[in-house]
């Protein structure tokens, strides 16, 4: 059976809601066992996202942030629909990808990427 930090080491990076559903079990679960392993210095965590100690914070600080809806309201900007094939365009391009890396890739926030392709899968 895959461990939180299998799970983790595979995905990069990952929210404890992301690692609760790929290992198929609580959250409460997967947060007690994360703790266990940023005690030990094994993981650390940035905001909600966790990811295995050393690896992370460069791959965090490259990220651009992504800009809220309520931003592109204010300035009025007009931005391009991201739709769920645009999304599994590129996963089937690049594989795997978690919401993070979907929303920094698109500009959009990691609600509206699951959001999106939960469409599609129900």
């Amino acid at each position: 059976m895959e461990t939180v930090f299998d799970a983790l080491k595979a995905m990069g990076k990952a929210t404890s809601v992301e690692l609760a559903a790929r290992l198929d079990i609580s959250r409460e679960e997967v947060l007690n066992e994360l703790w266990e392993l940023k005690r030990n210095g094994v993981v650390d965590k940035t905001g909600h996202t966790w990811f295995l100690a050393g690896e992370g914070e460069s791959r965090v600080t490259e990220e651009r942030p992504v800009k809220s809806e309520a931003q592109d309201m204010l300035t009025g900007e007009v931005e391009q629909k991201v739709t769920a094939d645009m999304m599994i365009e590129f996963i089937g391009q690049d594989g795997a990808k978690t919401c993070e890396e979907l929303a920094g890739k698109f500009g959009v926030s990691t609600r509206k990427v699951a959001s999106t392709l939960a469409v599609v899968t129900a």
